[in-house]
């Protein structure tokens, strides 16, 4: 967009004044006047080509400003507003009466005021009665009062159905088309989420989502936005105090891949923060209370204060989950402590990389998490692995060229550190139509890529579970030779690790708990790569705690399903498909540390020297 440029002098025209460089009547409606420029995007060049109007920012303050004169301008609602207009997807995490709600439904009010013809605005919380509590309680609020400053304002309250719709004006008529205008959706029915249920397929020219208390729903919520952001100007904003990196809010809320996630170290000096997400075009507004614009208390609105701090500080504690979450409005810390995976574990040890193979002497295994017939909404999942020797006797930042010198002088046997790399996942298609049983669907895709990466079926290992049907079924159309791996039962009697040489019935309390914890042994041993983004975000959402004689377990998955919305599956069968590496001979074990790669390099250079130095002092000379 041009700079803006100040309009030329313009001499006065009779029964018109100027303003944001355009004539208007004297009679004109200085709202509409906002509602216009908006509505034209803000500012544009006129015929002259001179920048009119002062930005979408602008209008939209001013525009508020005259329907709802009580709200009041600070860093927080002009930091809000501001990300609203100019981002897709917008998290805010924040304490209790930092304006969230406030804030994002005049927002969205005035937007949906704009452009009244062709808006869809879904605002969501847990249930009906929170609906009228939150959000929707604050958008019914402030359409009723810009209604009292302007009557033609659009839009007729449904108050039976939570409903502001544009077309009828009487809130009677059931019938009504309510595409335009907003839609209470609570989320929560008793004790089950619905999510957003028959709204997810909406469709319309401008579709917006405000969720409020997103830290109360699971991540099943976030997935469903997916549908939503189809429409081709979509926005999605959640809301809440933050609980959880794993729930709704916390998936919404995470940094992006170049700020580390959760566990790349998000700054927590004090002060308001705006970080991007991982969700394209996306950010987070974080509003921690001790920056609350009102600390004194003495705007005369509802705004968290020092006080409320200092109440909440003398009672729970400073470290206190509850005044983190409530008061400052901050992720709490340690919420990778109790995961079998944090995304920093699998960053500091390299298991997103790709692995450097000494040579081709690998061993290439398939694996599988099996579900058909849609019990419990699993997917089928298959994947391929490979696991052998890396070279570990130099850092990537190092010349390599020299280590390739002395390795064909055979002046150093470089260490081998065993890994093994995730080459691919799939979801195995299962056709409902088909005359072939899901059985024999999952046989026939496994045998088809096994065969075509030339892996013979006792490299292939699967959850067989009670699934007797599946495994005669592999053995009647492919082999009896293919690897079942019964993952309900108690632990194994092996060897945690080489660090650990104690039985795995001794320090899991079940064979789940073992398998999943070996995936974690061998990424913090640096043993690891090609880990994909969707297999890690599986375990890292899977806590752990002790049960029995004080011996690790993992979460059952009926818990894990109900917080995250679905079953791990892609993590399932790459645990399958480690205890299939094991029992090929994989070892679990750790090298320690290598020297530094600041000396490295000068070490093989003088390595070198003295090899080359050596061999000329045997070489004939004439």
């Amino acid at each position: 967009m041009a700079e803006l440029t100040a309009a030329p002098y313009a001499p006065p025209r009779k029964n018109k004044f100027q303003k944001y460089g355009l004539w208007w009547d004297l009679t004109q409606d200085p709202v509409w006047i906002e509602m216009y420029m908006i509505q034209k995007g803000g500012s544009w060049l006129n015929k002259d080509g001179v920048v009119v109007g002062r930005g979408l920012f602008h209008h939209f303050m001013q525009f508020e400003t005259l329907l709802w004169p009580h709200k009041r301008w600070h860093k927080w609602t002009e930091l809000i507003l501001q990300n609203y207009l100019e981002n897709r997807s917008i998290g805010c995490m924040g304490p209790a009466s930092s304006g969230k709600s406030f804030s994002f439904a005049t927002d969205s009010l005035a937007d949906y005021y704009c452009f009244s013809d062709c808006t869809t605005v879904m605002v969501c919380s847990t249930t009906r009665e929170m609906l009228e509590q939150r959000i929707w309680g604050e958008v019914k609020k402030h359409h009723i009062l810009a209604k009292r400053i302007r009557s033609w304002i659009p839009g007729h309250i449904k108050e039976s159905r939570q409903r502001i719709v544009t077309a009828v004006k009487d809130a009677d008529v059931e019938g009504a088309d309510v595409r335009n205008g907003f839609l209470g959706v609570p989320c929560k029915k008793g004790n089950d989420y619905v999510g957003l249920g028959d709204f997810a397929g909406v469709k319309n020219k401008r579709v917006r989502l405000i969720a409020d208390e997103l830290h109360l729903l699971p991540r099943v919520f976030v997935d469903a936005i997916s549908n939503l952001d189809k429409n081709p100007d979509f926005k999605a904003a959640g809301l809440g105090n933050p609980k959880d990196t794993t729930d709704a809010l916390g998936i919404m809320c995470e940094p992006s891949g170049e700020l580390g996630g959760w566990d790349g170290g998000i700054d927590q000096a004090p002060g308001t923060k705006v970080w991007k997400t991982r969700r394209p075009n996306g950010v987070c507004i974080q509003l921690p209370g001790s920056d609350s614009p009102n600390l004194k208390g003495d705007m005369g609105i509802p705004l968290i204060t020092q006080a409320d701090i200092d109440r909440d500080v003398a009672f729970y504690g400073t470290d206190s989950i509850w005044v983190t979450m409530m008061d400052e409005g901050k992720m709490p810390r340690g919420q990778g402590s109790r995961r079998v995976l944090t995304r920093n574990m699998a960053v500091k040890n390299h298991a997103l990389e790709s692995p450097v193979w000494q040579n081709s002497n690998r061993v290439r295994i398939a694996c599988m998490d099996a579900a058909y017939k849609g019990v419990g909404g699993d997917r089928c999942v298959y994947a391929e692995l490979e696991f052998g020797g890396e070279i570990d006797a130099y850092n990537p930042e190092e010349d390599k060229n020299i280590v390739e010198v002395l390795i064909n002088q055979d002046v150093i046997k470089p260490p081998l550190r065993p890994v093994i790399a995730l080459l691919k996942t799939e979801i195995v298609p299962i056709q409902a139509q088909s005359k072939e049983e899901a059985e024999e669907q999952i046989v026939t895709f496994v045998r088809e890529h096994c065969e075509a990466s030339g892996i013979p079926p006792e490299k292939f290992f699967f959850d067989s579970g009670m699934r007797t049907g599946l495994v005669t079924c592999f053995g009647r159309q492919w082999s009896p030779y293919v690897v079942s791996i019964d993952c309900g039962g108690p632990a194994s009697e092996k060897s945690v690790s080489e660090q650990i040489p104690m039985p795995c019935a001794d320090y899991y309390f079940n064979y789940v708990t073992e398998m999943w914890y070996s995936v974690r042994h061998i990424v913090e041993s640096g043993q690891f790569r090609g880990m994909t983004e969707d297999v890690l975000m599986e375990f890292c959402q899977r806590e752990w705690g002790m049960a029995g004689k004080n011996k690790i377990q993992v979460e059952p998955k009926a818990d894990m399903k109900l917080k995250t919305g679905r079953s791990p599956d892609l993590a399932d069968c790459i645990a399958v498909g480690i205890e299939g590496a094991r029992r090929l001979g994989f070892i679990i074990k750790n090298l320690g540390k290598q020297a530094p790669p600041s000396t490295r390099v000068d070490w093989l250079k003088t390595t070198l020297g003295k090899s080359t130095k050596y061999r000329k002092s045997h070489e004939l000379t004439y």
